[in-house]
């Protein structure tokens, strides 16, 4: 059976948070206890990451999984990449180097903060390290690991462009943190048939660099997803609250969900 785990749906803050606490969330609901966002993905036997946050470590053993074949980076912000180092895990025993992808101003700034885990730096010392191997993804040209065909999709209105993908022409899409979905992405989207559409619902009202669930509804109607998942939920997203709010195919994510297709 093929299936996704939702390793974690909670935003940049987590739930609860630091200054905050447990915001507009409801303590007593254990869903509402949220690490960093970030996706398995396993299919016919091939195994993906999307994302590194800083808690994938606990997130994996958490969830029993203990190897990928790759990893797929939608940007290169704090949340979504300080636990690249955990990845040493993946080729500590296999000696080969692992695959990560993303686009190019994406790779160069995890390369710039991160030099010591490529396998193409020089150890500086013999302290056990990841062995990645980087690789550029451009937006609509399609690219295959082991038995996944993987699109790129732009997504604007974030801070900095953020990709998105799209596994075998649309058995999942995952949707990163963005504002508006750029024309040609939609397009793209309304022509495949969308299984599993996973998004980021990080504020239930639009602001600066987020959108809110007006704007995740409404794209949710043009694309027509059979079902929806709702993930990167910030303190103010309870999970009831936001399952009231959406129709039956429609639901909040929560740490360690499960999804079989």
């Amino acid at each position: 059976m093929n299936k996704i785990i939702i390793l974690g749906s909670g935003a940049a803050p987590g739930v609860p948070t630091i200054s905050d606490g447990w915001g507009g969330c409801n303590p007593q609901n254990p869903k509402n206890r949220r690490g960093r966002a970030g996706v398995y993905v396993e299919i016919d036997g091939t195994k993906i990451l999307i994302d590194t946050s800083a808690d994938i470590r606990n997130q994996m053993i958490q969830n029993n999984i203990r190897t990928a074949d790759a990893v797929l980076y939608t940007h290169a912000h704090a949340d979504h990449i300080m636990g690249i180092d955990d990845l040493r895990a993946l080729t500590y025993h296999t000696h080969q180097g692992l695959n990560i992808y993303g686009e190019a101003s994406h790779i160069a700034e995890i390369r710039h903060r991160f030099d010591y885990v490529f396998a193409d730096t020089p150890a500086k010392d013999s302290t056990a390290r990841p062995r990645l191997i980087s690789n550029i993804v451009e937006y609509g040209k399609e690219f295959t690991v082991g038995k996944i065909k993987i699109m790129p999709l732009a997504f604007a209105g974030h801070p900095v462009p953020t990709t998105g993908y799209a596994l075998n022409d649309g058995e999942m899409v995952l949707v990163p943190d963005y504002k508006v979905i750029p024309a040609e992405t939609l397009a793209y989207l309304q022509k495949i048939d969308v299984n599993v559409l996973i998004m980021p619902l990080t504020t239930i009202k639009t602001n600066l660099y987020h959108a809110g669930m007006d704007i995740d509804m409404d794209y949710i109607r043009q694309i027509g997803p059979k079902r929806v998942y709702f993930t990167h939920l910030g303190p103010y997203c309870d999970y009831d609250d936001v399952k009231q709010k959406t129709p039956q195919n429609i639901e909040p994510a929560y740490d360690g969900l499960t999804i079989e297709f």
